[in-house]
């Protein structure tokens, strides 16, 4: 099944490069189940998304960097990924809980969100985390304008 699951990755990983969404694309290495893909999207540096088909966790390792715990960026983005798997939002936009487990994760300031895979839902738990990243860059550029400016060099506009 593993094997499965990571084709399953990859096709629709390659599936968003062949679209543009994302830029040099690679699969950058295998370990003990681990797998990781490079591209840039989003930032000007490259994302590294691992996928662990032993334990089933799809995983953005330090997306954002300079997030102090306890600070009110880390309070919002708490909130913010809380309520991605509220049911009163549109099943398009929300985690279903039955299908996924959102993770995150903040170490020594760096920001890891992960989804653990449910039921074998690894289609669906690409294309939600891919969403949910998506949705936090655009929430972050709309209401931390200093932070994205500063740890990504966003536009000040």
């Amino acid at each position: 099944m593993a094997k499965n699951s990571l084709t399953i990755i990859r096709e629709n990983l390659q599936a968003y490069a062949d679209r543009g969404v994302f830029r040099g694309f690679s699969e950058t290495g295998s370990r003990g189940g681990t797998h990781s893909f490079s591209f840039t999207w989003l930032v000007p540096h490259p994302l590294e998304l691992t996928v662990d088909t032993k334990s089933g966790i799809l995983k953005f390792k330090d997306l954002l960097p300079n997030v102090p715990g306890g600070s009110a960026l880390h309070s919002d983005l708490k909130s913010f990924l809380h309520e991605r798997c509220n049911g009163a939002l549109p099943k398009h936009r929300r985690i279903d809980k039955a299908r996924a487990e959102l993770l995150c994760r903040n170490n020594a300031g760096k920001i890891s969100i992960a989804l653990k895979v449910k039921n074998n839902q690894y289609r669906y738990c690409l294309s939600r985390i891919v969403n949910l990243v998506h949705e936090l860059f655009v929430h972050l550029n709309d209401a931390h304008v200093d932070y994205m400016r500063e740890s990504f060099d966003a536009p000040q506009e």
